[in-house]
């Protein structure tokens, strides 16, 4: 194991692994998505692979090879409320390759000759540029447990909700965009499509609401 992994590990150890075969997600998304897996991802996936890390923490998405508690990468990427979102990868938009306990997103496009790593908020719909390399995100950005999530809020939910079970995502009942509180009675555990689907209903519905 290559030690520029390792502070990612200690942050988040693997809770349980799903095959992520970086071959054959780099056919897939050259051949279907008409972008390159980048060599410094594959590289992690080769070595680290896929499933739970830390106490659910992340999911980083498998190959569709072995059952899984989640889509596959192939099956997530394809779902089809990210053309409301994206552009398609070939164009511009992004690969999500991961996400955390709230649904957001860990993904990356390529932007000319470099590739952005970046963190989509499905609550929001907001981006945030993370690291300009995967070898960048691994050992100075996922160094540790709270890197990407509020610790406050996610300790309440944890202790409101219990740990994040297979499959799900921590949601809000009410979204952000139409007056939700961040507070922890706002939030339950919702399978990843309900979620995502009830967060475009509320961006719609923000949207007109606003005259947008």
């Amino acid at each position: 194991m290559d030690v520029e992994y390792q502070a990612f590990l200690h942050a988040f150890p693997p809770a349980q692994r799903v095959s992520a075969d970086a071959g054959k997600l780099a056919a897939f998304t050259e051949h279907v998505l008409g972008v390159a897996l980048p060599d410094d991802l594959a590289a992690f996936l080769r070595q680290v692979g896929g499933g739970y890390f830390g106490r659910n923490d992340l999911y980083f998405f498998g190959d569709g090879a072995t059952p899984a508690p989640r889509d596959c990468l192939q099956e997530w990427n394809r779902q089809d409320f990210w053309t409301e979102i994206f552009p398609c990868p070939a164009e511009g938009g992004p690969v999500f390759f991961a996400e955390t306990c709230f649904g957001d997103q860990l993904g990356y496009r390529h932007d000319g000759d470099s590739v952005l790593y970046l963190l989509f908020a499905i609550d929001t719909f907001e981006s945030f540029v993370l690291a300009h390399s995967a070898q960048e995100l691994f050992a100075q950005v996922l160094t540790e447990r709270f890197a990407l999530v509020d610790a406050r809020r996610l300790q309440a939910v944890e202790s409101q909700l219990g740990p994040l079970r297979h499959g799900m995502h921590y949601a809000p009942l009410v979204s952000p965009l139409l007056g939700g509180s961040g507070a922890v009675d706002n939030f339950c555990q919702e399978t990843p499509n309900v979620h995502f689907r009830t967060a475009l209903a509320a961006l719609h519905a923000a949207r007109r609401a606003s005259g947008g």
